[in-house]
């Protein structure tokens, strides 16, 4: 037994009791979104337990009981529609888990039938074929490993298109986004395609090594995940239903639309955008760091989704682009009034409707092109 399979064997281990220690906190966790937090908890479930079975073939504990091999194995098929639901039930308030959605299940079923032969052989042939895939993997193994990872990709790439559209969606409801993105969940999967790749490109020289690393390196992101998770507030509790709803796709495609489908005639926009510029020059709406599109909308007199599509269509802006870039105006001309000199970048940034650093520093950057110390270099030479 290597040192290596000894250490790697450890840390999995420990990646596996992470896991399940942040899952059985996940499915008793009191949140409104409960049913989001139960399908995480299972990704980790999973994952803990196919991390225990690596473990299991790593120490050669599956040739003392043979009927222990592989029997982790079509979990891992499972893990991508796991994390994928839990996006979608995060994101979607109307989503349930009913009917054609069993489907979702499939993939690790046939993972179950592909490695059935393997399932059906006697202890001593079991064990034969444990011994013998120490020096390579059977074909068997191997295309249960090809579609396995398949599947997986197919759910992360999914789950990644959700979240975008997520981010998407949050712009037109918010102008600040701050504990309501789920962008920790794209880098999480980031990790995990660069997991991906490295075991493939690893798989070419020994399966069994990249499997092992795949997991031990996967392991070291549960962690942070799991308590990223926990820290995760309902996305959408401060808002109505229907308003959340009406905002979703089409509404933030950029496309113009007929007015008369959404009641938005263009009789009546153009007397909208003075009211909203009016808003904006002389009450300084977007001087309040939490402000909402319902809020806003509530001010012109018309539905949220009707604002959204003023927004989009004569501002060419999604409400977050449009109230962030006033407040990058307003700080700009806060920075060169003498008054100013005394208070921080900070200061201003929060008189001018920032709620945090990190976001300001973020919207300013790709609004301007440069960070904020750089602009007000630019401006006043210090």
């Amino acid at each position: 037994m290597t040192d290596f399979n000894n250490i790697a064997s450890i840390l999995l281990l420990l990646g596996a009791g992470q896991g399940i220690f942040f899952s059985l906190i996940l499915f008793g966790w009191a949140h409104n979104n409960r049913k989001a937090y139960q399908w995480l908890g299972s990704f980790l479930i999973l994952f803990s337990l196919s991390m225990i079975g690596t473990v299991l073939y790593d120490q050669r504990v599956v040739l003392i009981y043979p009927h222990l091999g592989l029997v982790s194995a079509p979990l891992g098929t499972a893990m991508g529609f796991t994390l994928y639901l839990y996006v979608k039930e995060l994101t979607d308030k109307n989503y349930r888990f009913v009917g054609w959605q069993w489907l979702h299940l499939l993939p690790a079923l046939i993972s179950v039938i592909i490695l059935t032969p393997f399932y059906l052989l006697p202890v001593d042939q079991k064990k034969t074929a444990m011994e013998a895939s120490y020096a390579g993997f059977p074909m068997l193994w191997k295309i249960n490993f090809i579609f396995s990872t398949t599947v997986n990709s197919i759910y992360i790439i999914a789950t990644i298109l959700t979240v975008m559209r997520h981010e998407r969606h949050i712009r037109q409801l918010y102008s600040n986004t701050v504990n309501r993105s789920l962008i920790w969940v794209r880098h999480f999967l980031m990790s995990v395609i660069s997991t991906f790749f490295i075991c493939i490109l690893m798989s070419m020289f020994d399966i069994a090594r990249a499997d092992t690393i795949s997991n031990l390196m996967f392991s070291f992101v549960i962690y942070v995940m799991g308590y990223r998770a926990l820290r995760q507030p309902e996305i959408f509790n401060d808002l109505p239903a229907q308003v959340v709803e009406s905002t979703d796709e089409p509404a933030i495609i950029r496309i113009p639309v007929k007015y008369g489908k959404s009641g938005l005639n263009e009789d009546k926009a153009p007397a909208l955008i003075r009211e909203l510029d009016r808003l904006m020059s002389e009450e300084k709406l977007f001087l309040d760091p939490e402000l909402t599109l319902l809020q806003l909308s509530q001010r012109l007199g018309i539905p949220a989704h009707q604002a959204s599509q003023l927004l989009n269509q004569h501002k060419g802006q999604t409400f977050f682009d449009f109230i962030n870039s006033l407040r990058v105006e307003y700080f700009k001309l806060a920075i060169t009034n003498p008054a100013n000199e005394h208070l921080s970048l900070l200061a201003i940034a929060l008189d001018s409707g920032f709620n945090s650093k990190a976001a300001f520093n973020s919207v300013f950057k790709r609004v301007t092109g440069m960070t904020p110390s750089q602009y007000k270099y630019s401006m006043t030479g210090r």
